[in-house]
């Protein structure tokens, strides 16, 4: 939706196949905002329909329903109806529902089970601009990106590690030196070797490196640890 603050809510559509689940959203939404129209949709047919045809201060949308994904719904909302709030209302607590539902553009994710009093409470936050998630979906998101977040690093270990296998000792020893600032010529007269051999190991360093300059060959080795600034 537009970045727009969502000060009252008007009206109401949920789209529920579940009676008792639609019966009880439509309490919640009563209870949550001012007297507020609400229209209840059974299917995704009805439940399109009335998005086309209206606007909705708030949608909340079942993703199981009979005759189609609620993930389309939520899609057509966001693109056609922007300042609609969407919440996702459903049983499906795994990530891979969890964040199709965030991409196609829903404002919330909660889950079925809750009470009368703590969805009004997750809808009314949702309208004061804090996301409407169940606590367990919270949980699920923060696991999912600390997850990421120690993939990422594991996968950079590796390539570093990958790095270093492909340096020999002399190699590593003039990256060393290099990192220092020492000159190929002084390289060349502390490891007692000819400074076209310097310069080879150099060459081939920068190739192993993926690296252009000194500069770059520096903070390669200090992300290898081969070099420390300090």
């Amino acid at each position: 939706m537009d970045e727009q603050e969502v000060t009252e809510i008007k009206s109401v559509l949920i789209v529920e196949d579940h009676s008792d689940a639609a019966q009880t959203l439509n309490e919640v939404a009563a209870k949550a905002f001012d007297s507020p129209s609400i229209d209840t949709a059974n299917t995704f047919a009805e439940g399109l329909e009335l998005l086309r045809t209206n606007t909705y201060s708030m949608a909340l949308l079942d993703l199981g329903l009979p005759d189609g994904n609620g993930l389309d719904l939520i899609q057509y909302a966001a693109k056609n109806r922007r300042s609609t709030l969407i919440i996702v209302t459903t049983i499906f607590d795994d990530e891979e529902h969890l964040f199709d539902a965030l991409r196609s553009g829903a404002n919330g994710y909660l889950l079925k089970g809750h009470s009368v009093s703590e969805l009004q409470g997750y809808l009314q936050e949702a309208v004061s601009g804090r996301p409407a998630l169940s606590p367990r979906i919270a949980q699920s998101m923060l696991s999912f990106f600390r997850n990421a977040q120690s993939d990422q690093s594991h996968s950079e270990n590796s390539e570093d590690l990958k790095m270093l296998e492909q340096l020999t000792v002399r190699e590593k020893e003039i990256l060393s030196l290099i990192a220092k600032g020492w000159g190929v010529k002084e390289v060349g007269n502390l490891l007692e070797i000819s400074t076209n051999t310097v310069s080879q190991h150099v060459k081939n360093l920068y190739s192993k490196l993926n690296v252009h300059n000194r500069a770059e060959a520096t903070a390669a080795a200090v992300q290898l640890n081969i070099f420390n600034p300090s």
